[in-house]
């Protein structure tokens, strides 16, 4: 949206107000844009910070309880002379570490201590450990190491476009293999996750399908000046590109 109507002495005086009131329109689309962008990039930063509330709250409170409960169950039974209270303090111990792996499964997936931790790498074979626990699809990682590390916005980026590719996979395109793959390339990082699923229409996706997180993952990719690539064919899976400047 760069180009203007330019002005001239020599132009009639009706198309010169014509020229004028489009390139005034044009601004002024332009500066909405631009508040589109400050907007989703703010609404972006702060799902982010809620998230990580929450997973720091699901961490340290909740979790915390749950391990006490289990303290003190595990406490109940050493002192219990009745087999039958023996029997309940176990079924109720034995749901309170379920309850312990789901809020800590939670946890992580509102915001990965790893991606802190360890780096984009970790996290991303993280990820597609939880996928091949939870189901029949084998997901693969292949991931280089970055020195100096990935920024973390970037790899913040980086890691809800993998999250959301592979729950696409897992919901949508009934795959059975994913590949991702982080590598360096010049002067950016790429992250590629490939499945072998039933592929759809990318056009009618972003039209009737937006429960499938492909604005999100653009915005995300476009905050940190990157940009996103998305290949679909129907019976033949999907590959979603991301590549993001590691220099400003």
């Amino acid at each position: 949206m760069t180009a203007r109507v330019p002005s001239s002495a020599l132009a009639d005086r009706d198309i010169m107000r014509v020229g004028s009131t489009l390139n005034t329109l044009l601004d002024r689309l332009t500066e909405d844009r631009a508040r589109e962008r400050l907007l989703a990039a703010q609404v972006i930063s702060a799902q982010d910070e809620e998230r990580a509330r929450v997973a720091r709250e699901l961490h340290d409170s909740t979790a915390q309880i749950l391990t006490a409960v289990m303290l003190q169950l595990g406490a109940a039974a050493r002192e219990s002379t009745t087999p039958a209270l023996d029997a309940r303090i176990v079924t109720l111990r034995e749901l309170a570490a379920e309850a312990l792996e789901e809020v800590r499964s939670l946890s992580h997936t509102m915001h990965p201590r790893v991606l802190d931790d360890l780096g984009l790498a970790a996290a991303l074979e993280w990820l597609a450990r939880q996928a091949r626990a939870q189901g029949t699809m084998d997901v693969q990682v292949d991931a280089c190491e970055f020195d100096p590390p990935i920024p973390a916005s970037v790899a913040a980026a980086l890691y809800r476009v993998a999250q959301e590719a592979l729950r696409n996979a897992t919901r949508h395109a009934d795959a059975q293999r994913v590949d991702m793959r982080l590598r360096h390339e010049g002067t950016s990082a790429v992250l590629e996750v490939e499945d072998d699923g039933v592929g759809f229409d990318v056009a009618l996706a972003e039209q009737r399908r937006p429960g499938m997180g492909l604005f999100s993952m653009r915005e995300r990719v476009g905050l940190v000046n990157g940009q996103l690539s998305l290949r679909s064919v129907p019976r033949r899976g999907t590959r979603v590109v991301a590549t993001v400047p590691l220099t400003t």
